[in-house]
């Protein structure tokens, strides 16, 4: 199979059997629907990040509107994904104020679990760093040093949210660190695999050399474009 464009990817999946649950969901997230708890979590946390940069990218009102009626849903929507596995341990590449990082705790907070990210800064947002104080470990470092580090501590993960550096190469570097530490049946998930980043050509070698994955499409960006995520069940 050789796709040159994510407008090729639009409805690709390759889910076995049995991953019913999780082709149902990938299908569906337009009907996603956040609990209270995690669309304050989006509001607090995210929401002035994207008004700035749906602004900086002439998005008028309308087409603001529509891009967060999306936007709100995504964070939410990798827990239902979680759920549908049992996932309780998490790791993420890619901070940043920390949405997807403190959404997870959210969740793992419920289920017994714990979240591990790293980012080379730390510009989380404080009060939820202090909320989620228990159930979670921010790394300021890569995911190199943060494998080492889990190595060290025998610490496997269920599941991996790929959205760090964006060149090409750098997600499959990701993966090679952090492939030591996944566990038997793990969850990864690669946000941004659009043709206009670098890192779409990882994602699509990683989907192509793999048999259970699935592409969907998550909205448009604050900047417009649209926005896609690939998922791939198993060990990479």
């Amino acid at each position: 199979m050789e796709i040159t464009a994510w407008r090729e990817w639009e409805s690709v999946s390759t889910l076995r059997e049995n991953n019913a649950e999780l082709a149902e969901l990938v299908s569906g997230f337009s009907n996603t629907d956040p609990p209270s708890e995690y669309k304050l979590i989006w509001k607090d946390v995210s929401m002035q990040v994207q008004l700035h940069k749906a602004r900086s990218h002439g998005l008028n009102k309308e087409q603001t509107y529509r891009c967060f009626e999306n936007l709100i849903k995504r964070p939410y929507f990798l827990c239902q994904i979680a759920d549908s596995f049992n996932c309780k341990t998490f790791l993420e590449v890619g901070t940043a104020e920390g949405l997807q990082h403190y959404t997870f705790a959210e969740y793992a907070k419920n289920n017994d679990g714990h979240v591990w990210t790293c980012d080379p800064r730390d510009v989380r947002n404080y009060e939820y760093s202090k909320k989620y104080e228990q159930e979670t470990t921010f790394h300021m470092g890569t995911s190199h040093s943060l494998t080492e580090r889990l190595l060290s501590e025998d610490q496997k993960i269920d599941f991996f949210y790929i959205d760090g550096d964006h060149q090409q190469g750098m997600v499959l570097q990701d993966v090679e660190n952090l492939s030591k530490i996944q566990s038997e049946n793990p969850v990864w998930v690669f946000d941004d695999f659009d043709d206009r980043f670098g890192c779409y050509h990882d994602i699509k070698h990683l989907c192509l050399t793999n048999t259970d994955f699935a592409v969907y499409r998550v909205g448009d960006a604050a900047s417009g474009n649209p926005n896609h995520q690939a998922v791939i069940v198993g060990k990479l």
